[in-house]
Order: structure tokens, then sequence, then C-alpha cells
């Protein structure tokens, strides 16, 4: 048997180089396409809505009409869906402010529960240690929170739990988001932060894009961890400035 491993050779390493500023390139090319459809189509959107809207009001009678609903299911698609590209495309821009997450985390919470709790989720938010502020784009954050909760109540469906941990050592704070879903199944979970690539029957698959680069943007990190039956937990590191 020979145990041999031979190194990896100088081209090798180029081609992986090269195949990943290829990868960035498109990338680019493709975050600005879709920054320019989205723009060009966003003003019909809104008008068409605004009519829509205003009939409605209108004709109050329309909201029984199977029709005049699945209008206005699509149009608040169209909308998420340009909301979302919009996230995505300003994803890498920051404003950094002091902040506090623990602030952040508790109005978050306060404007969701309602919601979740008519599905039967329970949130709960823990506190592990001190949470320094540190310097961050607070507008950025709270898409990432909402997002991470989004995901983790899209996974539980109905009757479950979301606990958010805060945590920190000194030089980083941690937020982990962990559910009581199903679990990702692993065929799923290597492409999981790819924008556009979604295994949901809705949605644009740029959720955890959107999130991976905000923590990217922030010098911070995105992983998680899963397993069937037994949820699935996010975590966030943002190194304190």
């Amino acid at each position: 048997m020979n145990n041999n491993i031979s190194p990896v050779s100088d081209n090798s390493a180029n081609s992986i180089y090269d195949y990943q500023m290829l990868y960035q390139e498109l990338l680019s090319q493709h975050q600005f396409m879709m920054s320019q459809i989205s723009h060009e189509i966003r003003n019909p959107v809104t008008l068409i809505n605004s009519f829509l809207q205003i009939l409605g009001k209108q004709h109050p009678e329309l909201a029984s009409e199977d029709c005049w609903n699945k209008i206005m299911e699509n149009m608040e698609f169209l909308k998420s869906l340009l909301s979302d590209f919009s996230q995505f495309n300003n994803s890498g821009r920051t404003t950094m402010q002091e902040t506090n997450i623990v602030h952040l985390f508790h109005d978050i919470l306060e404007s969701v529960t309602p919601a979740y709790r008519s599905l039967g989720i329970e949130l709960i938010l823990k506190k592990e240690t001190a949470i320094p502020t540190f310097l961050a784009d607070k507008t950025k954050i709270r898409q990432l929170i909402l997002n991470l909760l989004r995901n983790a109540r899209e996974a539980i469906g109905t009757g479950g739990t979301i606990v958010c941990t805060l945590k920190s050592d000194g030089n980083s704070v941690t937020i982990s988001i962990r559910d009581t879903g199903p679990g990702i199944p692993d065929a799923y979970q290597k492409d999981l932060f790819e924008p556009f690539i979604t295994h949901k029957q809705e949605g644009t698959g740029l959720g955890l894009a959107i999130c991976r680069r905000i923590a990217e943007a922030h010098e911070g990190s995105i992983s998680f961890s899963s397993a069937p039956e037994k949820g699935t937990e996010f975590t966030v590191v943002f190194p304190v400035k």
C-alpha cells in the first residue's frame, strides 16, 4: 500500500485561485444585473400595488373573491422578493455605530413575539455573560437577526421553541439562535449560504446569503449545526471593536 501523499502543485493552487476569482466576478456581475432589474421593476410594482389598495377600499366585496385574494397574495410575494433583492445588494455596505446588542434583541423579540405566539412558538432570550457594546451597523444586524428568526420559525412550523443566546469573551460577541425544528437534511447543508438556492416551496434563497454577507461585512462569521429531529442552531460571531 502506497502511503505517499502528493503535494498540491502550484498549478493546482493557481487553478483554485482562478476559479475563486471567476466565481466572485460572476457573483458581482449577477448582483449588478439583479440590482438593475430590481430598480426597473420596483416602480411599476409600487404603482400597481397602490391602485390595488385603492380598488380594495372602494370595493370591499372583492375580499371574498378567490381571484382577488390570489392577486394580493402574489403582490405580497413580489414585494417580498424585491425587498430580499434590495437587502442582498446592500448587505455588504455598513454604517457603523456603537451598538447594544442586548437592547436590540429585546426590541426585536418584543415586536415579533405576538406573531410567533400565535403559531405556538415560544421565544427565549438567554444572556450567559456580560455583553459589551461594539461597533456595528444596527440596521444590518437587525436584518440578520430577523432573517435567522424567520428561518427558525419556518423550520418549526407550529408548536416549538426558539432559544436566542448571547455571550462574550471580551474580544467577540456571539449570537446563537436554536430551533426545535426537524433539522436540515445533509444533502441541503453544503449550499445553505449560497444565494438563489432554496429547497423551500416559497422564497428567494437569499435569507441566509444575506446573513453571511452581513456577518462578513462586520469581519465576523456565521456557522450552523443541525441534527435530524433535534433542530438547528445558527451561530454568529462579531469582533468587539
